[in-house]
């Protein structure tokens, strides 16, 4: 009864002087809410870098053909004109060797018209072999993917994503149907687990799986015909490597080796995606940090406002204490009620703290383009460390309140 009684008195006592409670809340709520988003943003950081290296694959390098300009263009042209290529592949391949688990070459079909049962449809083409699910970690739902028994003898097949799945033969069967590009037909021999677009932020665009469409990558080039000089151009090359330990040196024997069979140009840019990953993450750490320094500024200065406050308000109670003690109130009664008190504004601010703290984060990560996920440990946190700032910082006010003599409070105007 004596906990409910203080409970009443402390909730009376805030609820009289609202302005100055909530003023006493800022630090408390400001110091909560720098928890919140910091935690929102870091585990957000941390499930989209498991996503981007979901997405991109482990143990990979990705080389990415450039369009140059200027002088470094006519240089190209006149020297090396085809850019990225089959053959710069299978020199790699060679040169890496057993260091190697799987290359595949990926080409962007650009303007492809897609027919299905009647319909234009918008969707991504793409020639690639058959190791391509192993490096980016996609996996079929239906069917099979490409062989290389299809690239070998350029088969009209196509492996499709679940988008086009749902659009393009939505109620029926899609293996052993067919879908017109550019003029050919080419059957449906396997469709791919939905994946979704890859995360904002990632290191290298990888496009979305689920809106496109895989061919044999000789079928793919033979589309555009063998006389075209753009026929036997890659977009992009991709490599997996058995383990990680040799990532950065296969990617600088790969460089080397481009750099020797273009004359010195380079026209492409090699990436290593957990690198620059874990750059980006550090990166996001550092301001992780930061606004937990200022956390913890916000919760000191919020604790300083919650002591100030309950000794102002000890010495304006002087005389309802002396009467309180006179009526039979113990020195434990005293001090459980200016120490609830004190609890009642910091979990009020802390409440307040997280509500605040969940907003910014979404709005961080709304306008910086980052996502954010909300633990409930930062919550269950949040509100111990709130608690504790009432408890420390209202120790000391409510220790002074029961320490007053009665008499001597009761002679207080």
């Amino acid at each position: 009864m004596q906990l409910l009684e203080s409970i009443k008195i402390g909730s009376r006592e805030i609820t009289m002087h609202k302005l100055r409670s909530a003023l006493t809340m800022l630090g408390v709520i400001f110091g909560v809410a720098a928890v919140i988003s910091t935690a929102a943003i870091g585990a957000g950081a941390r499930e989209e870098l498991n996503s981007q290296l979901s997405a991109l694959g482990t143990n990979t390098i990705r080389i990415r053909s450039v369009e140059l300009k200027g002088k470094e263009l006519a240089d190209q042209k006149r020297l090396s004109p085809f850019g990225l290529t089959r053959g710069d592949l299978s020199n790699l391949t060679e040169l890496l060797g057993p260091e190697l688990a799987a290359s595949a070459p990926i080409k962007k079909m650009t303007a492809s018209q897609v027919q299905a049962r009647g319909r234009v449809l918008p969707f991504d083409v793409i020639g690639t072999g058959e190791d391509f699910p192993l490096i980016s970690g996609y996996e079929v739902s239906q069917g099979r993917f490409l062989t290389p028994l299809d690239t070998q003898e350029s088969r009209k097949v196509a492996v499709i994503g679940e988008n086009v799945r749902r659009e393009a033969f939505p109620i029926v069967d899609p293996l052993g149907q067919s879908l017109i590009i550019d003029g050919q037909a080419f059957t449906v021999v396997g469709v791919m687990a939905p994946r979704g677009q890859a995360p904002g932020g990632t290191v290298i665009d990888v496009g979305n799986v689920d809106r496109s469409i895989y061919l044999p990558i000789n079928a793919a080039i033979r589309r555009l015909g063998r006389d075209d000089p753009r026929a036997d151009k890659l977009d992009e090359i991709a490599l997996k490597l058995g383990s990680d330990t040799q990532l950065r040196e296969s990617a600088e024997v790969a460089r080397r080796a481009l750099l020797r069979r273009h004359q010195q140009i380079e026209d492409f840019t090699i990436v290593v995606p957990e690198e620059l990953i874990r750059q980006q993450q550090q990166t996001k750490n550092v301001l992780s940090q930061v606004l937990i320094f200022i956390a913890a500024i916000s919760l000191l200065v919020g604790g300083i406002g919650i002591m100030n406050i309950m000794l102002a308000t000890v010495t304006q109670r002087t005389r309802e204490i002396g009467i309180r003690r006179a009526l039979g109130a113990t020195r434990r009664d005293i001090l459980l009620q200016f120490l609830v008190e004190s609890l009642i504004i910091s979990l009020m601010g802390g409440v307040v703290g997280i509500l605040f703290g969940v907003g910014l984060a979404f709005g961080i990560g709304h306008y910086a383009n980052w996502p954010f996920t909300v633990p409930i440990e930062s919550i269950l946190v949040s509100t111990t460390i709130a608690a504790g700032i009432g408890f420390l910082f209202g120790l000391y006010p409510s220790m002074k309140a029961a320490g007053l003599d009665p008499i001597e409070a009761l002679r207080t105007e």
